[in-house]
């Protein structure tokens, strides 16, 4: 029976690595697949992978009736098996899953580490204000003083909440629940990697696809053209465009380098390395080299985006923190100015 789970890109990135070590070891992909069964991972796609390949079928009809593999695995390794550089299309698709698991966790932090600060900075809100201003208003009414108008609004704010708490966390975690359903539609979680991304960190993401894909497809012996149209079932609808206005050109005859300048695919330095390469006959090296150098680029400008929000957060933490004590300060500090 087909997996109907799909894997995911780390564990894709490690299963077709092992695999890979497996073939350049002289070994068969059945013999890889039944000593990884051995070592103790039990994930079912294993099963159905040494199923299919010990009935003699091949490597590539073994990963479609799993259902757990992209598509463009599936047509990669049967390009691989076609051409008998499989060995290669393994070891190019492992480095381009790892990198894209990379890229996705840095962009996960960039999102989830925000809002941890943001979930501290309402709890010790809440703990101040319903906790920590009662206190003080007993304390002050000893002395026979009122706190000021903004620390008794706060605190019956803070009553309020108090009062009310059961029905604030059920509203709370229906809201968050609703948050969380919206985020798993496509065109929810879209929009909020949209913002989060930005023009910048989009753009190199993309070209980071692009000359990932293009590495991998001209790595498995596929001419440029045919690489092209492979690398588009890999990028976004921007690229997809560029890369057709790229394909356009180069059949009314420019070159691929101009071609690739031209459509502004990747930037101008990389450009021109891909230029030079072009003319030395090292396309597919540059390619990845290329967008070794663009996965870099999007994880430093997470990165900068993560210690932007970070210092913003602690500030608005440090300024609402501080307002509360202040609110409550100065009656202490008018009475302690009088004696």
């Amino acid at each position: 029976m087909a997996s109907t789970k799909k894997l995911k890109p780390e564990y894709i990135s490690r299963l077709f690595s092992e695999l890979f070590d497996t073939l350049s070891s002289g070994m068969s992909i059945n013999d890889g697949i039944y000593m990884l069964i051995e070592e103790g991972d039990k994930d079912p796609v294993l099963e159905i992978l040494l199923k299919e390949t010990s009935k003699g079928g091949t490597f590539s009809n073994a990963v479609k009736r799993t259902n757990a593999f992209p598509a463009y695995v599936e047509e990669m390794i049967a390009i691989g098996e076609h051409t008998g550089r499989l060995d290669s299309v393994l070891r190019e698709l492992s480095v381009y899953y790892a990198r894209q698991d990379e890229i996705a966790q840095n962009i996960k932090n960039a999102v989830t580490f925000p809002l941890i600060l943001l979930a501290i900075l309402v709890v010790i809100v809440i703990l101040l204000l319903t906790q920590v201003m009662p206190v003080f208003n007993d304390v002050f009414k000893q002395i026979g003083i009122t706190m000021s108008a903004s620390a008794l609004a706060l605190m019956n704010l803070g009553n309020i909440m108090r009062d009310y708490a059961v029905y604030i966390v059920i509203g709370a975690v229906v809201i968050v629940g609703l948050i969380l359903l919206l985020y798993k539609l496509p065109a929810t979680h879209n929009k909020v990697l949209a913002i989060v991304q930005g023009k910048k960190l989009k753009k190199q993401m993309s070209a980071s696809k692009f000359a990932s894909a293009m590495s991998m497809t001209m790595s498995s012996g596929m001419d440029i053209d045919e690489s092209l149209e492979m690398s588009k079932k890999l990028c976004d609808e921007d690229s997809i465009k560029k890369i057709n206005s790229c394909q356009k050109m180069m059949r009314s005859g420019i070159g691929f380098d101009k071609a690739i300048q031209k459509s502004a695919i990747l930037d101008s330095i990389n450009s021109s390395k891909l230029s030079i390469s072009f003319h030395t006959g090292k396309t597919d090296e540059t390619m990845r080299k290329i967008a070794d150098d663009y996965a870099e680029k999007v994880n430093t400008s997470v990165d900068e985006k993560i210690s932007r929000v970070e210092p913003a957060l602690v500030i608005i933490m440090s300024l609402l923190v501080g307002f509360v004590l202040f609110s409550v300060m100065v009656p202490l500090l008018s009475v302690i100015t009088a004696m």
